[in-house]
């Protein structure tokens, strides 16, 4: 898909495969948690970490918002993204799922991470939760 006209040159949309999708993943360390809740939708910002068998892995307190979500093994989506500062690439990666605590493989994969993920500063009595998705996909933009 190509978009644009005149001198702003041409933007272009590019579908991600799957393994791209993990390994923009692998790069970055902080993303979104969309939930929906009685009050609407809430986007939370979280650092994560991806570990093997693309098991994604972020810090929670069990009685915050994402501790309480992950208890009931509760439908979410993970998001992140990147631009350059020139707009010139530009990518989003969007999973759906649920969240949990680890179980015995997560707890494996999450011992083995070389960085785990850095909690919050005011995050108190960090525990690790797990998100297993359901979906990925992702797209990538850029200008020529």
């Amino acid at each position: 898909m190509s978009t644009g006209s005149g001198n702003a040159g041409t933007s272009d949309m590019r579908v991600l495969s799957e393994s791209e999708c993990y390994e923009l993943l692998a790069v970055a360390t902080v993303g979104r948690i969309g939930i929906a809740s009685s009050t609407g939708i809430q986007i939370l910002p979280v650092n994560y970490r991806l570990g093997a068998g693309h098991q994604l892995f972020v810090m929670s307190s069990r009685h915050g918002t994402i501790g309480q979500l992950a208890e009931a093994n509760a439908p979410a989506a993970f998001e992140v993204d990147y631009h350059a500062n020139d707009f010139t690439i530009a990518w989003s990666v969007l999973m759906n799922g649920t969240l949990g605590f680890l179980d015995s493989a997560a707890s494996a994969a999450y011992d083995e991470l070389r960085l785990p993920p850095v909690p919050w500063p005011s995050l108190a009595s960090p525990i690790a939760v797990q998100f297993i998705p359901r979906t990925i996909s992702g797209r990538e933009l850029f200008r020529r």
